[in-house]
Order: C-alpha cells, then structure tokens, then sequence
C-alpha cells in the first residue's frame, strides 16, 4: 500500500490497480489539487474544500463515490460509514460528517474526515476496534491537539496521519502533546500490514 498527500485535505491511497481518494476538494475551491483518476471516493463532508468528486474523475476513471452513512462493498474494499458531528466551513453542524471504516489490503484504515467532537458516536466506535491506520484532522473547528491526542489514544491506532484543517500550526501542538515533536514530513508511505505489527501510535507526516 502507497499513501500519499494530494493537497487540501486530500490523500491517495493505492494497492495494485486500485487507489482511494480521500476528500478531495472541487474544482470552485481555493485548495488546488491537480485533477486524477481513482476507482473509491470517500466524501466526509458536503463542502467544496471536501467533496470534489470531479477532482478525482479523470483519464477515463468514474470512481465509486460515498457521501455518507451505510455499509459499501466495492471490488476488494470494505466499508461502514457512520454519521458524526462535523464543522465545516467554520460552522458546527450536527451529523453533516461522515466517518469511514475501511477495510483495504489487509488493512483497517479509519477516516475521521471534518469530526469536530472527540466523543464519537457508540455505534460507531463499537466498531472501530484493531486500527491500523488512521486520519485525524486537526485545527480550525474540527479537533484541537489535546482532543485529537485524546482520540488516537482511545482507539489504539498503529499507525496515526494527522492533517491541518484551516490556518495555523496545529499539528505542531499536536506532535508536543504526544511527545512525538522529532517525526519529519515525508513525500509518501509504503505499507504492508504486517509492517505496522507492534506498533502503537506511530505518527507520520505526509508532506
């Protein structure tokens, strides 16, 4: 597995023939990301800076696009969705978020999109058990570093991918908070499952 950062609040992640998008933000924001083709698009938030499907609809690709809530099977991807508090565009609104659960390449990844609110939902955490690899926003109206801190450290992730929402330098709170403050930006990561075995909140920065 090959994890990359697009831009925005965007990420590829890929397998074999097969990449996920992740947020991708519109073609009307002021995030660019230059346009690509997946097969999976994960839609957390109905926002312009999150849900670009066009963006990753490209060289002949018509990817398969969640917007919300349910379970999904696409090919070999595995996924629940489940509704949560979210703030976009600097308004907190109650369950306008999606968070995803995905099962990819032997892998758990769980997506937390816009989650504005530590405290997830029962039917949602009762179901986000054995982590490998998870997506944390962090900043602007969505978690701040002790509630993202707060979060990761419940659900025991391996591997743990935080991303700035809005302006500032919330991450950097973030990396101190979890005594982690030497970990260095990378261009991508290359994965397999049994390479995250032992692990216990390791952080990447993806750049």
């Amino acid at each position: 597995m090959v994890i990359t950062y697009a831009g925005g609040y965007c990420f590829k992640v890929s397998s074999g023939d097969t990449m996920l998008a992740i947020n991708p933000p519109s073609q009307t924001s002021e995030m660019k990301v230059s346009k690509f083709g997946a097969d999976v698009v994960f839609i957390s938030a109905n926002h312009k800076d999150w849900d670009g499907e066009e963006t990753a609809s490209h060289g002949g690709k018509e990817p398969f696009v969640l917007r919300g809530p349910g379970a999904y099977e696409i090919g070999d991807v595995a996924v629940e969705g489940y509704p949560t508090e979210g703030a976009v565009g600097g308004e907190i609104e109650n369950f306008k978020n999606t968070i995803y659960s995905v099962q990819f390449d032997g892998m758990h990844i769980v997506l937390l999109g816009a989650l504005s609110n530590a405290k997830l939902p029962q039917s949602a955490r009762a179901n986000l058990d054995d982590v490998d690899i998870i997506f944390v926003p962090i900043g602007a109206d969505t978690l701040d570093a002790k509630g993202s801190h707060d979060l990761v450290t419940t659900l025991e992730p391996r591997l743990v991918i935080p991303y700035q929402v809005g302006k500032g330098d919330d991450i950097k709170e973030f990396l101190k908070t979890a005594g982690s403050t030497a970990v260095k930006p990378v261009e991508k990561l290359t994965l397999r499952a049994k390479d995250l075995q032992g692990n216990e909140g390791e952080i990447a920065l993806l750049k």
